[in-house]
């Protein structure tokens, strides 16, 4: 492998690894409310059990006692019902994360991308609190495609639009179908990216970010990625107004595009 290769290689690897430190991080900061609102509730709950057993110990509830045991049945119902809301906030999560990334389908499989692109949107939940998300889901066949890869390029898609809107903003998801293409767009209402960057933005390498890792090899791989499933990948910006990237895919895989070995690897 030639030394250019190496270093591209090197660039998509710390790419891969900057993504799953963010995500790693949004998802940790999504289990962390739920599970601290389980773990202040059970104490709550050990301290009325200790006492409902301190009332009940004599086997005599006088009346102050049984209008205690009522305070104490209404306040555990409250907490129970805090709980079960915990806990359904960690089963999605958890179903998000199984869907965005489940090992068994990292071969070819036809699936409704409308669940990658919730899951995709679940586990950026901690980077959408100031931002209003509004989809426009059209009615979808199931596609055949490499989920995981697709889902990557989501993730990518979907975290350089919250980024673009650091102070708030709206998050546009919108899908239909024209023929025998599905389309899947994404809009932000942010900074947006000057006309001259626009021809270079799938460049690998090429970031408006300071020099960092990160928007321009993320959008250099999902270009990638669309390619290899026989699709397109097109972005509109202004400046100060937002940007729209529009991904058509294919909804069945001609037999060319049916055998992706190379993966990442092949971007030179």
């Amino acid at each position: 492998m030639s030394d250019t290769a190496d270093v591209q290689t090197d660039r998509i690897n710390q790419a891969r690894l900057a993504s799953l430190g963010t995500m790693v991080a949004g998802i940790t900061h999504e289990l962390n409310t739920p599970l601290g609102a389980i773990h202040s509730n059970h104490d709550v709950i050990e301290r009325a059990l200790l006492k409902l057993q301190d009332i009940l110990e004599d086997e005599v509830v006088t009346p102050d006692e049984l209008e205690e045991v009522r305070k104490i049945v209404r306040a555990m119902d409250g907490v129970l019902r805090t709980n079960g809301i915990a806990v359904e906030r960690l089963v999605k999560l958890v179903e998000s994360l199984r869907t965005f990334g489940r090992p068994d389908r990292a071969e070819i499989d036809r699936v409704d991308l409308h669940e990658g692109l919730d899951s995709t949107l679940a586990v950026l939940g901690h980077e959408l609190k100031m931002i209003s998300v509004e989809k426009d889901y059209g009615e979808l066949p199931m596609v055949e495609c490499y989920p995981n890869r697709i889902n990557q390029v989501f993730m990518n898609l979907l975290h350089n639009a919250t980024q673009a809107m650091p102070d708030g903003g709206t998050l546009g998801v919108s899908t239909s179908t024209n023929g025998g293409r599905v389309r899947i767009e994404v809009r932000d209402t942010g900074c947006g990216i000057e006309r001259a960057n626009l021809e270079r933005i799938f460049e690998p390498g090429f970031t408006t970010k300071d020099g960092r890792v990160g928007m321009g090899l993320g959008l250099a791989i999902s270009h990638q990625i669309v390619d290899q499933h026989g699709g397109t990948i097109a972005v509109d910006s202004e400046l100060e107004e937002g940007t729209t990237f529009r991904v058509a895919l294919p909804i069945e895989l001609s037999p060319e595009h049916r055998a992706l070995e190379g993966g990442d690897d092949d971007l030179k």
